[in-house]
């Protein structure tokens, strides 16, 4: 992904306005008036980074990607970032350096924190920060720098690790995605990508490095302190750690063409996969729903189930399923002490309701919980071990293999392809950091965690549950975020992009990673709740639905899109610009195809044939809302090329060649 950022310019405030056509703009782009993160690119000769108080991004030398990220997040127990207070960010030039100091206050004060960071066209970098509890002891569950490593060009590629002893290993990054820490006790890396190499020494704290893959991050992440200290901390004096970089190397020849290949319309082996629902309990709406979400449609419901879930519920799912003429896949959850107990009532249950689910997956509670591999397991059944009772209790059904939360769990749970149907996970965008460019990144990982599942699966149907970039249940703390402020927050279950162009635009994207893989169905929104596409009262504010004049968020016309193309012939888009991502299919005669700016730039994109167009963007956005039927009442432009604006999606009609 690109950023495509000079100055710090956003998607709304780049076009000007006063306040509350700012604001406006900010809502219909990101559900929030929050204000994006102001980077600022840096250059000093062949080395270059955007630069805000939160981190530096895109370290490159001479247009290299080499370290994704500096950055000095805080944690609490539930593994969320603590909020942070600029107090005070300044940097000075000279020639061909640069140098700076922000200073921070942690979780209200608790903590002080100070970065100083410096910077040469030689190739130089440092990062130093000091750490400093306000009264008394400071609880975290990790704390101090952090360095992220690109996977683009490092997936399988060789590095030297230099321990704390002074010794060096060669070793790799994995190629498939690891489930425990893939080296430790570092103290220094060194690698390579092209003719570009990055040195990085690490001080003040012994340091490891996780695969972050597994959470959809596009990075391997080297951070402190271990994680076989304890989850939990205190810091009860000033810790201070650095991280140095030094670039070096000569770029190759630029054999890249003076012409930008024009986009191509090319045809796939693979069928668009089915479209769900997500469904559970307050996720439902009323009656009144029922004609939206008809409209919409959906390949299946996938509906979770518990000991706490009512009849009325199940009856108005069952009811719902059959409007849809949608079958139902279920999510089950049991209690750890009756787990085949609970099989057999909630069987009851459904088929008191009239539920006869195709597919079921089941799960004890303490397995929406992650473990390290080599961490003390849960002493109820593991998922595999449920296998047979549940065929027992849906002899009809399709048995699943796999979790209800991330990647993360079920490659750390891996189940045993023999013994079941299909294979399955969840993925959330917001478990380590929530910015708009990190969770576009994500869509860049996305195909390797594909890449991993489908490694371990033996062959197996591959489906994904909810896909989604706030986070239905937390499994490394005790919950997730009620986010009432409605901001960019890690670990929180509300996100206001979903509710925006933001959310529209990264679903087409995880939409496309799909290109490849095994993945047959996925989830990306339920009818109601916070990943729903007709908002309901919740808890927080939504600007624009609250108010009453707009019913569908923008994602409503992607599903919508989507459901209509799943199980026809996939087509897709061929040398697009960087940070556009496109997914389509063929549908009655015609290339049908969705185009998302993922970037903060706006983006031509020179179509191979004249096309009928429509634009989901912020000119269009508050019809869209406030239209369930926009794609079928917009007007269509008959159009060679399009003008995508940061987070826009084009609905493309395309004649096939014949």
């Amino acid at each position: 992904m690109d950023s495509g950022m000079e100055t710090g310019a956003n998607a709304a405030s780049a076009a000007g306005g006063d306040a509350a056509e700012v604001g406006e703009e900010l809502v219909l782009t990101f559900g929030t008036e929050e204000l994006p993160v102001p980077w600022r690119r840096v250059s000093l000769g062949p080395l270059s980074f955007l630069l805000s108080d939160q981190s530096i991004r895109r370290i490159c030398w001479h247009d290299t990607e080499l370290v994704r990220a500096i950055s000095w997040p805080i944690r609490d127990e539930n593994w969320a970032t603590y909020p942070a207070t600029t107090l005070h960010d300044a940097t000075a030039r000279s020639g061909g350096c640069i140098t700076g100091r922000i200073e921070q206050s942690v979780a209200g004060g608790r903590l002080g924190l100070v970065v100083e960071f410096s910077a040469s066209a030689a190739g130089e970098l440092s990062v130093t920060v000091t750490m400093t509890p306000a009264d008394g002891l400071f609880a975290t569950n990790r704390a101090g720098l952090t360095v992220l490593h690109p996977i683009l060009g490092l997936t399988g590629a060789p590095v030297t690790v230099t321990h704390s002893d002074g010794s060096t290993e060669a070793t790799v990054f994995p190629k498939h995605i690891k489930p425990s820490q893939p080296m430790g006790d570092i103290t220094g890396l060194e690698y390579a990508i092209g003719a570009a190499n990055a040195d990085i020494s690490f001080e003040g704290e012994v340091f490891e490095m996780e695969d972050q893959r597994n959470w959809s991050d596009a990075s391997y992440k080297t951070y402190c302190v271990p994680l076989k200290e304890p989850f939990a901390y205190e810091i009860d004096a000033p810790i201070t750690q650095t991280v140095r970089v030094s670039l070096s190397g000569e770029t190759a020849a630029d054999t890249r063409s003076a012409t930008t290949p024009s986009p191509q319309l090319e045809t796939l082996d693979q069928m668009a996969p089915a479209l769900g629902l997500a469904l559970e309990e307050g996720w439902l709406g009323g009656a009144e729903m029922q004609e939206t979400i008809g409209l919409c449609g959906a390949s299946h419901l996938l509906l979770r189930v518990e000991s706490a879930t009512s009849p009325a519920f199940l009856a108005k799912a069952a009811t719902l399923a059959s409007a849809l003429a949608a079958p139902i896949d279920t999510e089950m959850l049991l209690e750890d002490d009756a787990a085949e107990d609970g099989l057999a009532t909630l069987a009851a249950r459904l088929e008191e309701a009239g539920i006869a689910p195709r597919r079921v997956i089941a799960l004890c509670r303490s397995y929406l919980q992650s473990y390290q591999p080599t961490a003390q397991w849960p002493e109820g059944p593991r998922p595999d071990s449920l296998i047979e009772a549940v065929r027992q209790a849906y002899p009809q059904a399709q048995v699943g293999g796999g979790v209800l939360t991330n990647f993360t769990e079920f490659n750390r749970c891996r189940p045993d392809p023999a013994l079941c149907d299909f294979i399955f996970h969840g993925n959330s965008a917001t478990v380590h950091a929530a910015d708009d460019l990190s969770v576009a990144e994500t869509l860049e990982a996305l195909p390797q965690v594909y890449a991993s599942a489908q490694a371990l699966s033996a062959g197996q149907p591959y489906r994904l549950g909810l896909v989604s970039i706030g986070m239905r249940t937390n499994p490394y703390g005790t919950s997730v975020s009620a986010n009432l402020e409605q901001r960019r927050e890690t670990m929180a279950s509300p996100d206001p992009r979903h509710r925006g162009l933001f959310g529209a635009a990264w679903a087409v994207g995880v939409l496309a990673s799909t290109e490849g893989s095994a993945v047959k169905a996925l989830c990306l929104a339920a009818p109601t709740g916070p990943f729903g596409l007709v908002p309901t009262p919740q808890p927080y504010a939504q600007p624009g639905f609250d108010e009453g004049e707009r019913c569908v968020v923008p994602l409503f016309h992607v599903v919508r899109a989507a459901r209509e193309m799943a199980g026809n012939a996939r087509v897709t888009l061929r040398d697009l610009p960087e940070g556009v991502m496109a997914y389509g299919a063929v549908v009655d005669g015609c290339a049908r195809l969705m185009v998302a700016n993922l970037s903060q730039t706006t983006r031509t994109v020179a179509l191979p044939k004249t096309a009928l167009v429509s634009v989901l963007d912020r000119a269009s956005a508050a019809a869209a809302m406030a239209d369930p039927r926009w794609l079928d009442t917009t007007p269509e432009q008959r159009i060679i090329s399009l003008e995508l604006t940061p987070y826009s999606v084009a609905f493309v009609t395309m004649e096939l060649e014949e």
